[in-house]
């Protein structure tokens, strides 16, 4: 049984979505740090809710292959976007 992902996947590793947002400038006015801090959350929500639905069709092997067991994944799934 093959499975394919449709849309574009990102994956983040524990800590590189922190680590982006500390790289940003210093000097970003209040507004412009609400607006990325914004952008992450979303995106955090996005890929935890595609996530979600193709995980249902995935084999304990595929998860193996993407660096997780079946267990870390659904914890993964099941955190608050605000959390990395």
């Amino acid at each position: 049984m093959r499975h394919a992902i449709e849309g574009e996947y990102t994956r983040y590793e524990q800590g590189q979505i922190a680590g982006l947002l500390i790289e940003a400038p210093h000097h970003v006015s209040g507004f412009a740090a609400v607006l990325a801090t914004f952008n992450v959350w979303q995106a955090r929500r996005r890929m935890r809710r595609d996530m979600a639905r193709d995980m249902r069709t995935f084999t304990d092997a595929m998860i193996e292959d993407a660096g997780m067991t079946r267990k870390e994944a659904e914890r993964e799934v099941r955190k608050p976007f605000w959390v990395a």
